[in-house]
């Protein structure tokens, strides 16, 4: 598969190599709509008393503090886009994390992307310890084991999060479409050629760009659109793009863990913590832009 290849997560601590790369252009995607409340059903089968635990719970959200509102990051985001001021976007980028209560807290505000990437999760591990069939058995998707990924992961999204809901389930979904778009102009062969890699590739796609989806609903899609040159508003949102991919990869780097690793029982466990340390890395790295 085209996207296959080891994760490039930093090892230099909080200021990646990817930090000042220059953008590259956007990949179209298609627009769609929600997931269900839970995982998709990711449990081993079969496994008996392998169980999982319910999402992680997050304990009340304190109020950002003073000055720190979506109208900074709002501010940022369009200077961003006005100008293709890279350091502006991260800025904004880490003003809404802050503004959101920090990694955790903006984490906590994305419940049915923690809910998709979870099932996701599940595939993956259950891909690479019993094959492609039985990872496709908890979503009744089995029958497409041989069947090209792109119509399996579009149906993996129709089961995971179907059309019509709330803003959240939608973000959700586009970012699982959003990855298939990406992966289907890389060209990706049929479903049981791939690999517990490619798999893990896509995880990653959907989780940055659910994150990336969710700062653009709340405070980028104004201010991202503000520019009238079409070039600049794709170069901004390139640059979101990339700063929020590189926060997601070097957390999952930093873990230490394949999704093969992750039990059934840690998989929300592991999902909420990335989501929550993508967002924490991007506060940081935004403030000292």
């Amino acid at each position: 598969m085209g996207t296959s290849g080891t994760f490039g997560g930093s090892k230099s601590g909080l200021v990646p190599s990817w930090v000042d790369d220059p953008p590259s252009t956007p990949a179209a995607a298609p627009q769609g709509a929600p997931p269900p409340g839970g995982d998709g059903g990711v449990g081993d089968e079969g496994a008996g008393t392998d169980t999982q635990t319910p999402p992680a719970a997050y304990p009340p959200l304190r109020p950002p503090p003073a000055g720190s509102g979506l109208g900074a990051a709002r501010g940022n985001l369009t200077r961003g886009a006005r100008t293709s001021d890279g350091r502006a976007v991260r800025r904004g980028a880490g003003q809404y994390v802050s503004a959101s209560g920090g990694g955790r807290g903006a984490a906590r505000r994305m419940p049915s992307s923690r809910a998709a990437a979870g099932g996701i999760a599940g595939l993956a591990r259950n891909f690479a310890t019993q094959g492609p069939a039985e990872a496709l058995r908890p979503f009744n998707l089995e029958g497409l084991a041989g069947a090209p990924a792109v119509d399996v992961f579009v149906a993996l999204t129709d089961a995971l999060c179907p059309p019509g809901g709330t803003i959240d389930e939608a973000i959700a979904r586009d970012a699982m479409l959003e990855t298939i778009a990406a992966l289907a102009a890389e060209g990706v062969g049929n479903f049981d050629e791939m690999t517990p890699a490619d798999l893990q590739e896509f995880f990653i796609g959907v989780v940055t760009r659910s994150i990336e989806g969710k700062i653009l609903n709340e405070v980028g899609t104004n201010s991202i659109r503000v520019s009238p040159d079409l070039a600049a508003v794709e170069r901004a949102q390139r640059m979101l793009h990339d700063f929020v991919d590189g926060c997601v990869r070097d957390r999952f780097a930093a873990s230490g863990s394949s999704l093969a690793d992750v039990s059934s029982r840690q998989i929300d466990d592991f999902v909420s913590d990335l989501y929550g340390a993508a967002f924490d890395l991007m506060q940081t790295l935004g403030e000292a832009s």
